[in-house]
């Protein structure tokens, strides 16, 4: 069986910018897994192993919702998780709005009564650009550090999409089914 997860997939515009980080960030550090740029994204809810038909269930139910319309999502400043000169995760930090916070709520309501747990830990919305850190140091501890890392952009959220996973593969992510806001499909 295949992995799947919810997510929102990262814009062109903004995939771009997110480039130019991983760009510098390349030049200070070195990880083991690059996000590729197709498959930039803000996870909602990660599944795991799931069978066809469970995926169909919790698509039919997503698609039976309603949900928020198109609302705009500030995306930066970088970050890291774990020791934070050599965070195990380089991240872009992504705002915590009312539409992304109901977004994943509804999420994992649905999950939860489609028999999937809901995750423990607090939702720590952002996308990741690299993980699995193996040597080097955040350029975000030097202090001439490049400003791009710094900056913020907005992109906005008038979807979100059904993701399975392929690890072998590049892009890794494949998009199995997408949800509009602002509607019941």
């Amino acid at each position: 069986m295949s992995h799947y997860f919810i997510g929102i997939k990262v814009n062109d515009e903004i995939s771009g910018k997110l480039m130019n980080w991983q760009s510098i960030l390349r030049g200070s550090m070195n990880y083991k897994d690059w996000t590729a740029k197709e498959d930039l994204h803000v996870t909602l809810k990660f599944l795991g192993s799931c069978s066809d038909e469970t995926v169909e269930r919790y698509v039919q139910r997503l698609r039976n919702e309603s949900w928020p319309s198109a609302y705009p999502l500030t995306v930066g400043p970088a970050g890291g998780f774990g020791d934070q000169q050599r965070p195990r995760v380089f991240h872009a930090g992504v705002e915590r709005v009312p539409s992304l916070m109901e977004t994943k709520e509804k999420v994992d309501s649905i999950g939860e009564e489609l028999g999937f747990q809901k995750e423990k830990r607090k939702f720590n919305p952002h996308i990741t650009l690299a993980k699995k850190q193996a040597e080097g140091l955040s350029p975000l501890m030097d202090a001439s550090k490049d400003s791009a890392l710094l900056e913020t952009y907005e992109m906005v959220v008038n979807e979100f999409s059904f993701f399975r996973i392929h690890p072998g593969n590049h892009p890794k992510y494949e998009t199995v089914a997408t949800i509009k806001g602002g509607q019941k499909i």
